[in-house]
């Protein structure tokens, strides 16, 4: 009897540790600092400032990230989408050791909205982007001229 006890109880147990497995895994809140980072990215974008843009980075992001390429992807980005207005969070979840934030970003001239996914990375204590994704259905029609 103790034994087919512990039978069931593993035969429960074990499918129990695996649903809380995937649903830790899930989609998160916002992180804390997510918003006025996301929101310092996207207002230095738009004012195609490239010292306060640049400056959001980890190291290895501002290696990354010249100027004159900057300034060539901020016009691109301007003329196709036009003027960024707001954002709104969308969604947060791990992904190969970074935090990835999605916000829904409203532009002047995309009526459909624009996707920016940040790669959040923590160094020393501090939060910073490491890499940026901007997504919409302008930017992908404007992408295959």
């Amino acid at each position: 009897m103790p034994r087919s006890i512990v039978r069931v109880a593993c035969g429960l147990l074990i499918p129990l540790v695996v649903i809380a497995g995937l649903v830790s895994c899930g989609p998160m809140s916002e992180p804390d600092y997510a918003n006025e980072i996301a929101e310092s990215a996207l207002q230095s974008l738009n004012a195609c400032d490239y010292e306060a843009h640049v400056a959001l980075y980890t190291p290895e992001g501002q290696n990354n990230i010249n100027e004159t390429n900057f300034d060539i992807v901020c016009s691109q980005l301007k003329s196709v989408i036009g003027d960024y207005i707001d954002k709104e969070f969308f969604r947060a979840e791990e992904e190969n050791g970074y935090t990835v934030v999605d916000y829904k970003a409203d532009f002047s001239e995309e009526p459909d909205g624009v996707t920016f996914k940040f790669y959040f990375e923590e160094i020393d204590g501090e939060m910073y982007i490491a890499a940026l994704w901007p997504e919409s259905q302008k930017l992908s029609d404007s992408s295959g001229e």
